[in-house]
C-alpha cells in the first residue's frame, strides 16, 4: 500500500510538471525527464536512476516531465531543469542555446524502423502514400529521419502521408494494431521493449542507420562539482543492482561519455527548432 501511495505521488510530480517552479527547492535538483514514454512509464523506469543520483549526491533529486515535446524544450530553455535526459537533437540544442553541460549518452545508438502490420499492403514506404505514418512527436528526430526516408520516394509526412501524433512513442505499437494508422515509427531501443506478442504481429518496412542515442546534461548553474559528481554517477550506475536492472529494461546499454563530436553530429536534426 506504501508503495502505491510513493508511485502515486510521484506520478502526480510528473504530471505536476507545469507548475511554476523555475528553480529547485531547499536542495533538490529537478530531473527533468523528455516525455517520450507516459508519465507512469517515465516514474517507473526513472526512479531508480534518480535515486541513484540523489545518493551519489546527498540530496533530493526530484523527477519532473511536460505534457509534450515543446514544453520539455522551453521549460529547458527556462532553466527549469536541473538534469536533463533527452533526445539527442534536443541536448545540442540545450548545449548550444541554453549553456546546459554534456554529462552522459546511452551506449546503444538509435537505429529508427517503420513497422507495418503482418499482411498490410504496406511493404515499403513506397506503398506509403497516402497512408497514415503514426510517429511520437513532429519535433522528434524519428519525425525527420522517416520524412528524409520518405523524401526519397518522392514523399513527404504532413502532404502525400498523414501525420498520426501519438504524443508519446509508447503508443505507437498500439496505434498499428488498432488500425489508426497504417505504419508507425520509432527507435527500435523503444520498440523492441514492446511486448512479444505485440511485436509479433508486425513487420518491418523501414531501417535507418544509426545515429547517437539519449543525452543527459546538466544546468550550468550546478556548478563543476556537482556536475562532475553527476557524470561519475552516470558512469558508475550501470554496476550497481539498480542500474543493471533498469539497462535491461530499458536496452540503453550503459551510460559513457558525451564527446563534442558526438554533438555536433546533431547539428543538421537541429534546424526544425528555427522553423517558425
Amino acid at each position: 500500500m506504501q508503495r502505491s501511495i510513493i508511485k502515486l505521488l510521484a506520478v502526480l510530480t510528473v504530471l505536476a510538471a507545469g507548475l511554476p517552479t523555475a528553480q529547485a527547492q531547499d536542495g533538490e535538483l529537478i530531473f527533468g525527464v523528455y516525455p517520450y514514454l507516459s508519465p507512469n512509464q517515465i516514474v517507473e523506469q526513472y526512479s531508480p536512476l534518480s535515486d541513484h543520483l540523489a545518493k551519489a549526491l546527498g540530496r533530493p533529486v526530484v523527477l519532473r516531465s511536460a505534457p509534450n515535446f515543446a514544453q520539455f524544450i522551453d521549460r529547458t530553455r527556462a532553466g527549469e531543469y536541473d538534469i536533463i535526459f533527452t533526445a539527442p537533437h534536443m541536448g545540442r540544442l540545450a548545449e548550444t542555446r541554453d549553456g546546459y553541460r554534456p554529462l552522459a549518452q546511452s551506449g546503444n545508438p538509435f537505429i529508427f524502423i517503420a513497422l507495418a502490420k503482418k499482411g498490410s499492403p504496406v511493404k515499403s514506404f513506397e506503398d506509403m502514400r497516402d497512408r497514415g505514418l503514426a510517429v511520437g512527436a513532429e519535433l522528434s528526430m524519428t519525425y525527420q529521419v522517416m520524412n528524409q526516408a520518405l523524401g526519397k520516394s518522392g514523399l513527404e509526412l504532413g502532404k502525400n502521408v498523414k501525420f498520426i501524433d501519438t504524443s508519446s512513442f509508447s503508443n505507437i505499437i498500439e496505434a498499428v494494431l488498432r488500425g489508426e494508422a497504417d505504419a508507425g515509427a520509432a527507435p527500435t531501443i523503444l520498440l523492441n521493449s514492446a511486448p512479444a506478442e505485440q511485436r509479433a504481429q508486425l513487420q518491418e518496412i523501414f531501417r535507418s542507420k544509426p545515429l547517437p542515442s539519449f543525452f543527459l546534461l546538466g544546468h550550468p548553474r550546478n556548478g563543476d562539482a556537482v556536475l562532475k559528481k553527476l557524470h561519475a554517477a552516470l558512469t558508475n550506475f550501470a554496476g550497481t543492482p539498480a542500474g543493471k536492472t533498469f539497462f535491461a529494461k530499458s536496452l540503453q546499454g550503459d551510460f559513457r561519455p558525451l564527446d563534442a563530436s558526438t554533438m555536433k553530429r546533431l547539428d543538421p536534426f537541429t534546424t526544425v527548432f528555427d522553423k517558425p
